[in-house]
């Protein structure tokens, strides 16, 4: 990681921790959604399955549960203060949180490369069964609308 590699390595820290949480708080929300509003039980078991191997994926890192959050600085975190949008239904939250979970996968993967090579196919692996996830969401939230 060059000649800043302790500070390097920190910042990656820092968006492998930023970026394994709100993967797992995009999923639960979808996770909610499917469970309260599309009370689908085949697409929430899928969620929920994957979710858990996200978290599984996340804790097999060869790093710290107490390193990560030692790399952390909300409090300096320039995107703290990013203003939220509205959203006008649950389907429209299900597709955002569904693609904030896609893109923290996607970062996940390719800051692996640098801190857990072996590692960045599973988060591969991950990213794609979520697009598998989010087509049966999809499909729900369609039949939903038919009924």
């Amino acid at each position: 990681m060059g000649r800043r590699s302790g500070n390097g390595r920190r910042a990656v820290l820092r968006v492998v921790d930023a970026n394994a949480n709100r993967a797992l708080e995009g999923i639960r929300v979808c996770e909610e959604i499917v469970r309260f509003h599309l009370e689908s039980p085949r697409v929430f078991g899928a969620i929920r399955s994957l979710r858990h191997a996200i978290a599984r994926t996340v804790r097999a890192l060869p790093v710290s549960a107490a390193e990560l959050v030692e790399s952390r600085a909300s409090r300096q975190d320039i995107g703290r203060r990013a203003s939220a949008s509205r959203v006008d239904s649950l389907e429209r939250l299900l597709l955002i949180n569904c693609q904030r979970a896609k893109e923290s996968l996607r970062t996940l993967e390719e800051c692996t490369r640098l801190i857990a090579p072996m590692q960045t196919a599973a988060f591969q692996r991950l990213r794609f069964r979520l697009y598998g996830v989010e087509r049966d969401l999809l499909r729900a939230v369609a039949t939903l609308r038919h009924h």
